[in-house]
């Protein structure tokens, strides 16, 4: 028996459409389809928006399956913008028809801003200002991103200079949501949960693009909270985490029980996973970024931390910071009284170190130096998130290999977005982007608003009232004087800077 010949849906719908067109009976026909299978073939993928358009014209059935907020349209969407349908919530209305239309127009927006930095600046840097036209566009910013995304991906080695400003104005973009979204979280990051969002903050900025989400590093962390679980049913199946759920904050009381779960991570972590601190390559910037982290499964003492911290958390362990001097701790209570504690009344755990547990004077050994019981204390997410961007800014400094020194620009963006009034990392982003030949109109905002220090002023001295160097009794070598008193930097060569 011969195999009946299959047409493809565009076939279907066009020859019923044509039927329809020329005959009654051909409409008749077309309606009279179970509307299951019309979504079927309208959703197949062969059909573009064009193509939707028209059909939807034909008669009022078609119209009402191709209605905007239906499959129809949604499909057309994901098809064309896959990467924008995780932006998107399965319980959420949504028109697609009209999200089809910002996207496109979006689209077309973006390649005309590419295409005027490609005019504009093809011999010069990017002023401070040469974004002005990116932050005012309308619409969604994701979809301007997911356009440069596109230029991006294109085949081939064609259109490099596109490629070249769509990758400098996506970075641009990305960059200044995050810091804005940094600046807004620390106005309110009280709980612990908000160390690894913090630390993803970090890693998003320093890699703006890399699809590096907060849900992604926790879905990760998840699958090693569940690991832990089933080792901790071998050794004890009525331990209480067994029980917790997903975003519960419920904590252990009993400290054999909180011992369990030390025990369960420390064989999981470092034998079963094979995480370990990364002595050999210690001076890396991806020791710091959570998700290489998760990846590579190393790190330093500050990320490490921050890992076992939140996976003992997770199974109500409540272990806390440790900002302690050359490497980075955590501490665990050993008493359920809270009243009056020293530092003696904590073990502190070692998470570079395979998650060994230390004493006091074992702490002290493993710095080779005695230290105040203040630098025991716990710390605030700040503080980390200092420690960590200091990490990173120690690093930049070193790297002489990068002739861009981006890693030290973002760790300066990143210090200063905490601690604006930082003098010192103020004048070494002045003498950074001068050295690079960038920005000039920043750096002269920058130093002409500042006031420095009497260690800067080179004779100038400071009346401790306002707070603002005098005028010395000879004219300082590196600084000149503002009209209104103040004092701002004299950039005289590259090769004095010092970077």
């Amino acid at each position: 028996m011969a195999e009946a010949a299959v047409d493809s849906p565009m076939e279907v719908v066009q020859a019923l459409a044509d039927e329809a067109v020329t005959d009654t009976a051909g409409l008749s026909c077309l309606v009279r389809l179970p509307g299951e299978l019309l979504e079927y073939i309208l959703c197949s993928g062969s059909l573009t928006a064009t193509d939707i358009t028209h059909v939807s014209s034909t008669c009022r059935r078609l119209r009402e399956l191709c209605q905007s907020s239906g499959k129809v349209w949604k499909e057309q969407f994901r098809v064309r913008w896959p990467s924008l349908m995780n932006h998107y919530s399965p319980t959420d209305y949504v028109n697609w028809l009209e999200e089809y239309k910002v996207r496109q127009k979006a689209g077309v927006e973006a390649r005309k801003i590419v295409a005027s930095f490609s005019k504009r600046f093809f011999s010069e840097h990017v002023p401070c200002n040469g974004f002005s036209d990116i932050e005012n566009l309308e619409g969604p910013e994701i979809f301007f991103e997911d356009e440069l995304v596109c230029i991006l991906n294109m085949e081939g080695r064609k259109a490099l200079t596109w490629k070249y400003y769509a990758k400098k104005i996506l970075y641009y973009l990305r960059q200044q949501k995050i810091l804005n979204n940094l600046k807004a979280f620390l106005q309110h990051s009280d709980d612990y949960e908000s160390y690894l969002e913090g630390a993803v903050f970090i890693d998003q900025y320093c890699n703006p693009l890399a699809e590096i989400t907060l849900r992604d590093i926790q879905a990760q962390i998840s699958s090693v909270v569940e690991l832990v679980r089933k080792t901790l049913r071998g050794l004890n199946s009525r331990h209480p985490s067994l029980t917790f759920k997903a975003g519960q904050s419920s904590m252990i009381m009993e400290l054999d029980l909180q011992g369990q779960v030390l025990d369960a991570m420390n064989y999981v972590l470092y034998d079963q996973l094979k995480f370990k601190g990364n002595r050999m390559d210690y001076y890396n910037a991806l020791n710091l970024y959570m998700h290489q982290v998760l990846i590579r499964r190393t790190g330093i003492p500050i990320s490490m931390s921050l890992l076992y911290m939140t996976i003992a958390r997770q199974l109500g362990v409540p272990l806390e910071p440790v900002n302690f001097p050359s490497h980075f701790l955590l501490r665990w209570c050993q008493t359920t009284e809270r009243a009056n504690l020293d530092i003696f009344d904590y073990i502190y755990i070692d998470a570079f170190g395979k998650g060994r547990q230390l004493t006091v004077k074992e702490c002290e050994y493993l710095i080779g130096q005695h230290v105040t019981a203040a630098l025991y204390g716990v710390v605030t997410v700040k503080k980390v998130l200092q420690r960590m961007v200091g990490n990173l800014l120690s690093l930049g400094k070193r790297e002489g290999i990068d002739q861009s020194y981006q890693l030290l620009r973002d760790s300066l963006d990143l210090y200063l977005a905490m601690y604006p009034d930082q003098v010192q990392l103020l004048l070494l982003q002045a003498r950074l982007y001068f050295h690079l030949g960038i920005w000039p109109e920043k750096v002269w905002l920058q130093l002409c608003h500042l006031r420095l220090g009497p260690h800067l002023h080179d004779g100038a001295r400071v009346d401790p009232q306002h707070e603002r160097p005098q005028p010395a009794s000879r004219p300082p070598s590196a600084f000149l004087q503002c009209p209104g008193g103040g004092w701002f930097l004299q950039i005289r060569s590259p090769r004095k800077l010092g970077i």
